[in-house]
């Protein structure tokens, strides 16, 4: 049954005098224009629970470069190494036709943060958040958002509980108290990009009546607004622009309406399909498609949460939460231990950082298939694969491994190893080190960003980027 897509249950709930949809229609509002030059600059972050283990990304021929299961024992010196001649990880074999792109991080800490489980906010905040508490300030792909303008600013694909449409994880933000919104469900995504422009009648009648109804309410709200109070009148001025934001977008779509018939994937019954991995690789073929199609600059993807189990890869029915308690001890609790098809915790580990990096592959394959400048768009576009929680389930933010995939256009170095000095020593840097990085990459610079990590010693800067990273 196709469902009907997400923006008409929001803009009902206005109509019946809810307000909890202002952040959504806020999150789609249009940003200014792109900063960053001629080629468009574009970003993904693909952001995991469990947190990614040290030794889950290491190099072959590098591994004695890092500790597993404990906080302390950091290299004191920088190691900046070439991928050339070496092997990825296990884990990573789907990125070795990219690894002259990739990027293996180790070192970066994030003791900002807080958390049990999840950083919350803070994995792309760099800053202190805690549970369903609001954002404090914007995340690193909310501030790419508002500075790059596209149709869309920002899309988020997030594994949720079926049936749900939109969820706001507490993952990204535009600024305080401004959370983005996230397709739970694909075929609401694939409605709201390209279901104006296939064939499928059902998709077409609902797109057709979101049209219908945001003009009806933007007439509405505006008639209503002159009748009201100053300060009330204030608070419907968000509600009003969010509807004008979406009718620009609509009459932008409506002119792209060649190129995303071009870009528009085929839809398929993964796009409703109930198991998990296969709803995350339908996340995955819209991402590409909405890049490519140039309906955004930047996507975020949260590829799991707590609760999920991961049907589809063979590891029987524990959950996400279960897998990461068993790298804390093979008797660990909340259901550590061995799987029922026997295999251990690195090895059920291994399993999905395989599907994982399979996933960022078919993107980064996707992208590089389409001519874009003197290149492709994959050079024009970095990749970021991390956890939401550093280095492990239950993790004190010392380590924060990450991995990237690009060099956008050359702002960066790549095929790379990068260990920067541990945890308090000289030339120590930050995970928002490298979220400026990116900021500089995209023309967007600033030198400060989330919170500072107040233990560290006064001696380490925490400003400006990651130089180790740029080119």
């Amino acid at each position: 049954m196709i469902r009907p897509i997400s923006r008409r249950s929001a803009l009902r709930n206005i109509a019946a005098g809810s307000l909890s949809a202002a952040p959504f229609l806020r999150g789609f509002a249009a940003g200014p224009s792109d900063a960053a030059g001629t080629m468009p600059k574009r970003f993904v972050f693909i952001v995991r629970s469990n947190g990614i283990l040290t030794n889950e990304i290491q190099p072959q021929g590098l591994e004695d470069l890092v500790k597993v299961r404990t906080n302390g024992g950091w290299q004191s010196k920088l190691h900046d190494k070439s991928l050339a001649g070496m092997k990825l990880s296990p884990g990573m074999k789907a990125l070795e036709p990219f690894k002259n792109k990739v990027n293996v991080f180790q070192g970066l800490s994030g003791r900002m943060c807080s958390g049990a489980h999840n950083a919350y906010f803070g994995a792309l905040g760099a800053c202190k958040s805690a549970g369903e508490a609001p954002p404090t300030g914007p995340t690193v792909d909310g501030i790419l958002a508002a500075g790059l303008e596209s149709p869309f600013p920002h899309i988020g694909f997030a594994m949720a509980k079926f049936g749900k449409q939109v969820v706001y994880p507490p993952l990204s933000a535009v600024g305080a108290k401004k959370p983005l919104p996230y397709y739970a469900d694909p075929i609401a995504a694939y409605g709201d990009m390209f279901g104006s422009v296939v064939r499928n009648d059902k998709l077409k009648a609902a797109v057709q009546a979101d049209k219908k109804l945001l003009d009806f309410m933007s007439r509405d709200v505006a008639k209503f607004q002159k009748n009201l109070p100053k300060e009330e009148k204030a608070k419907l001025d968000h509600y009003l622009d969010g509807f004008e934001a979406l009718q620009i977008r609509s009459r932008k779509l409506a002119a792209m309406e060649a190129q995303l018939r071009a870009a528009a994937p085929e839809l398929r019954p993964i796009y409703e399909s109930e198991v998990e991995t296969e709803r995350l690789e339908a996340h995955f073929e819209l991402a590409a498609s909405s890049l490519i199609g140039g309906l955004t600059k930047v996507v975020s993807i949260q590829a799991e949460h707590l609760e999920m189990r991961l049907t589809g890869l063979g590891l029987g029915s524990k959950t996400v939460h279960q897998i990461g308690h068993m790298i804390e001890g093979k008797g660990g609790g909340s259901g550590g231990g061995a799987f029922d098809d026997g295999k251990g915790e690195y090895a059920t580990r291994a399993v999905v950082m395989n599907y994982h990096m399979e996933q960022i592959a078919g993107l980064a394959n996707k992208l590089q298939s389409v001519p874009e400048g003197n290149g492709t768009m994959l050079d024009n576009t970095v990749i970021v694969y991390m956890s939401d929680h550093g280095d492990r389930h239950h993790s004190k933010f010392y380590e924060w491994p990450m991995v990237t995939v690009g060099n956008l256009d050359g702002a960066f170095k790549a095929g790379r190893y990068i260990q920067v000095p541990g945890y308090g020593s000289a030339g120590h840097r930050t995970i928002a080190h490298l979220y400026k990085s990116l900021l500089h990459g995209a023309g967007l610079p600033q030198d400060t960003f989330g919170q500072l990590d107040l233990s560290m010693p006064s001696s380490i800067s925490q400003s400006g980027p990651l130089p180790e990273w740029m080119a």
